[in-house]
């Protein structure tokens, strides 16, 4: 089902083809037991990406809380992902909540890393978090035929920014490393790893990467809302260690916050 201007209709008669036109801001959300997780962050970036737009909508009265918990009792949730969209178009704006499909990380791949590929692409305006068809289906493609869990973008300059659907940082000899809020479209679990580092004082610089200097760098990994924390194994040809001992004390405190919280 899919709850449009507030209105549960069957989500069978709906596409997704409907935001090719007009601009569509948009944000996925996990629920966790039940729960949308970290949801002020969510509601917070959302709202951010709205003034980026020039668009004249105050977050705090569209009570988005209140209808994902709807959602999430009619469709019985306990664990999944919803997406939440404004489409704007020339003479109206809709609101669309639905479930979408996830793909979460496998105990293996949380122990093991996963396997990444670069691509040359940036995000037009990173800050705002709106529907681009165009990056997502071919990123899509690079995934499906690479048999990978995440493509990284790299900009014109050979900067590794983000990655299609995550963060993404980098430790080296103690030091986390991830690219400036500027650069990237600033994920809800990034700003969680931010807040732990400043909070457990790991030694953080928000700079980008340069591409051909990845191999001098210890681990790797990447945040986002279906991966949450997840070690990278490779970045093309670039081995990393999943087993880096800062890397996993990140790790134990991302995880135990999330279950005692929620």
């Amino acid at each position: 089902m899919i709850l449009k201007n507030n209105t549960i209709t069957d989500i069978s008669d709906f596409s997704e083809k409907i935001f090719e036109n007009g601009l569509s801001i948009y944000e996925v959300i996990r629920v966790y037991n039940g729960h949308p997780i970290f949801l002020s962050d969510n509601l917070q970036r959302l709202d951010n990406s709205i003034k980026k737009s020039n668009i004249d909508i105050h977050v705090c009265n569209l009570h988005i809380e209140n209808k994902l918990n709807e959602l999430i009792r009619l469709e019985q949730m306990k664990e999944g992902n919803i997406k939440y969209v404004l489409h704007f178009t020339t003479d109206k704006t809709d609101e669309y909540i639905y479930q979408i499909p996830h793909c979460y990380p496998t105990e293996k791949d949380y122990r093991e890393g996963v396997a990444t590929i670069s691509c040359q692409a940036m995000r037009n305006n990173p800050e705002v978090k709106y529907i681009n068809n165009g990056l997502r289906d071919m990123t899509n493609r690079l995934l499906r035929e690479h048999a990978v869990y995440e493509v990284l973008l790299i900009d014109r300059d050979g900067w590794v920014t983000e990655g299609s659907r995550s963060n993404v940082f980098f430790i080296k000899d103690g030091i986390f490393h991830t690219a400036p809020t500027r650069y990237v479209l600033p994920g809800t679990a990034r700003k969680r790893v931010l807040d732990i580092c400043k909070e457990q004082t790991f030694p953080l610089r928000e700079e980008r990467v340069a591409y051909q200097n990845l191999p001098s760098f210890d681990a790797a990994f990447i945040t986002g809302t279906s991966p949450l924390v997840l070690p990278i194994k490779t970045i093309d040809h670039y081995p990393f260690s999943p087993d880096n001992r800062y890397l996993r004390k990140l790790m134990e405190i991302y995880f135990s916050l999330l279950n005692n919280v929620f």
